[in-house]
């Protein structure tokens, strides 16, 4: 869930859901409908009829004001509560953190001024409690904007929320009007800062693309109260994937995350609805895509294998669909990471892919050995390294049950090319650009200097470390082996003493 405890975007604790039917509901202190202010605390509680019991809720706007759900009115978030999990797992926890068939909750939040349905559904029962929420009375802050939608889609009751990062314990939120405009009204309380912005219900959207993704603010009254012109815009998406997340029994997975990534510049993100089904869209600037990466699940969550797969080429017009499956953890791979076959260190990070199905990622302990935390259901995990500075790899495919797998990393020299003192520091273009898949990086020592070359993608995420020593004087030239990255322009930095300096270089597979 992605405001409850702020659970935002990334959480992942995938499970087989069983609803069971709820009864003594109370919500937000009635047994009946509600009336409530903006920045109130809510809260409910029910009981369930066996300890552990799961429990799918949906909050709805209730756009005819009627107090029941119809069509018309508009999905804004659900997620499960399970009795007795005191963390949250896609969704709030249940406060006592027994579990003993009673559930409950409670927060403050900002909800915005409107007429709303919450539902508790369990096998095909449900429970709903109707209410208003009015507005906040002397707000100190107001965030304002327009969302511009794709033709076919309605302009209002689209849910923005503003997000409280540093704590995690306070949302407001706001709804559109007919044309598409909001205001956030908010009480004094900054200590969330920085905030962020975002379109909560984009899901309604299906595939299309949502620009940006979100909008960061710092607040300050010293400075100003009302903040303007964030505004948002929803592309239709000119290619679409789309599929189903379930675990390895079949069930779906609901407000589960699943994204694409081509990893570098493109890292898309959406949630699996009610049915487990998930929506991505890529815009016509974007495309075509090669060896782009679909998945869902947290890589060093160790009771699961997070889902993965890969499409070779994605074209304009394309609708692909390819279901994911999170597997349960039952197996290990184990090993040891060595140096020119010299024991390596703890720290550092390696995965197990198989690029179709699965991954898991985990750190090397002391003498550079690991485990990887695996299912016997993928047959083949080939293991990856983000290979260091002056090391090669060609790969090593290992099998769940596996012990003593080495994974030997051998030594390939940064080369100095002339032992001539160059006159001023200097950061050659590199040659061959564009490249696929290796090129050449040269660079000027006028004077013994400690040397950091790394390249990053375009998001300023370090890919690859290619110098981290102290180097004489002279000219150096080192390969940056692209066979393992996407296509597409990366940065590459070097920091020597006070000089630094960075260019593009540009990976055309």
């Amino acid at each position: 869930m992605k405001k409850f405890l702020l659970l935002v975007v990334f959480l992942f604790l995938p499970l087989g859901i069983s609803y069971s039917q709820v009864s003594n509901l109370i919500f937000w202190g009635q047994t009946g409908n509600f009336s409530r202010a903006s920045g109130d605390t809510v809260s409910w509680s029910y009981n369930v009829p066996n300890p552990g019991d799961t429990t799918l809720i949906e909050f709805w706007i209730d756009a005819d004001g009627s107090g029941t759900i119809n069509t018309g009115d508009v999905l804004w978030n659900y997620f499960i509560q399970i009795d007795g999990d005191s963390v949250g797992s896609n969704g709030p926890p249940d406060i006592d953190g027994k579990a003993n068939g009673s559930v409950s909750f409670k927060q403050k939040v900002g909800l915005a001024p409107g007429k709303y349905v919450a539902l508790f559904k369990n096998h095909g029962f449900y429970t709903t409690r109707a209410g208003v929420v009015t507005a906040l009375v002397s707000p100190t802050f107001t965030i304002s904007g327009h969302i511009t939608v794709p033709t076919g889609y309605s302009s209002q009751n689209i849910v923005l929320d503003l997000l409280q990062f540093k704590h995690g314990r306070m949302f407001w939120t706001a709804l559109t009007d007919a044309s598409g405009n909001f205001t956030i009204s908010m009480d004094s309380d900054t200590s969330g800062n920085p905030w962020g912005l975002i379109i909560d219900n984009g899901f309604i959207f299906g595939a299309s693309v949502i620009s940006p993704d979100r909008i960061m603010l710092t607040l300050d009254k010293g400075v100003k109260t009302s903040y303007t012109g964030n505004n948002f815009t929803v592309t239709s998406a000119d290619a679409e994937i789309s599929g189903t997340l379930r675990g390895e029994d079949g069930n779906p997975f609901v407000n589960a995350d699943a994204y694409l990534t081509n990893g570098g510049s493109l890292n898309r993100y959406t949630k699996t609805d009610t049915a487990g089904v998930f929506h991505l869209g890529l815009l016509t600037s974007e495309l075509p895509q090669t060896n782009l990466s679909l998945g869902s699940g947290d890589m060093q969550d160790t009771t699961i294998v997070s889902a993965t797969y890969r499409f070779a080429n994605v074209t304009s017009g394309n609708k692909l669909t390819h279901d994911l499956t999170i597997f349960k953890v039952n197996s290990t791979i184990t090993g040891q990471v060595t140096f020119d076959n010299n024991p390596g260190g703890p720290g550092f990070p390696l995965w197990a892919e198989n690029s179709d199905t699965g991954q898991v990622q985990t750190f090397t302990g002391s003498n550079g050995n690991f485990k990887f935390y695996v299912s016997n259901k993928i047959f083949n995990y080939k293991i990856q390294v983000n290979i260091p500075q002056g090391y090669s790899y060609n790969g090593v495919t290992a099998h769940a049950g596996d012990t003593n797998v080495k994974v030997n990393l051998t030594t390939t020299d940064v080369k100095q090319i002339s032992s001539d003192i160059p006159k001023a520091f200097a950061l050659l273009q590199n040659f061959p650009n564009p490249f696929n898949p290796a090129t050449q990086i040269q660079y000027d020592i006028p004077k013994t200097s400690y040397v950091h070359l790394v390249v990053y993608n375009l998001l300023g995420q370090q890919v690859k470390e290619l110098v981290s020593s102290q180097q004489a004087p002279g000219k150096y030239s080192v390969t940056f082996d692209g066979a393992g990255f996407s296509s597409g322009i990366y940065i590459y930095s070097i920091q020597a003493g006070s000089f630094a300096q960075s260019k593009k270089l540009i990976l055309l597979k």
